[in-house]
């Protein structure tokens, strides 16, 4: 799992959040936006629609991710999310079981989204947040022979 995360920072440019508590291989996946083209998220998709993703800067705020991620929650509220080495103030919404945090960390925007009901914040393991400049955009999107 780590070589494909770090295959996938080296390709876009952005870090790759995983949730380190669940067991099965995430599907990783990256955005495109802007003009030219550009990396502008990387999503790590778990079975049962769990993830964790990163934004670059200038994406969505915390707050319109956690509503796209359960637009059935009720109001939003604070909480923390777990970075490397620290916690963050985070906004969070709960609905139908599961939980939505976000938090803008080191530029970058972060969003996992989990089961509710854990006693404890969820393990998250970033690839390539300290090798990469912080909250820098991601790389432009370049069109290989096989893409």
């Amino acid at each position: 799992m780590g070589d494909r995360a770090r295959d996938l920072v080296a390709r876009t440019g952005l870090p790759v959040l995983l949730l380190a508590d669940l067991s099965g291989e995430p599907t990783l996946t990256a955005g495109t936006g802007d003009d030219p083209p550009r990396y502008i998220s990387t999503t790590a998709l778990y079975q049962g629609g769990l993830r964790a993703e990163i934004h670059a800067p200038g994406g969505p705020k915390p707050e319109q991710l956690v509503r796209a991620a359960l637009p059935g929650g009720s109001k939003t509220s604070t909480g923390y999310l777990a970075t490397p080495g620290e916690m963050t103030l985070a906004v969070e919404v709960g609905h139908d079981g599961l939980l939505a945090r976000a938090a803008v960390w080191r530029g970058w925007t972060l969003l996992q989204l989990t089961e509710a009901g854990r006693s404890r914040l969820p393990g998250l393991r970033l690839i390539g947040a300290d090798s990469l400049p912080t909250g820098r955009p991601g790389r432009i999107v370049t069109l290989t022979s096989d893409s």
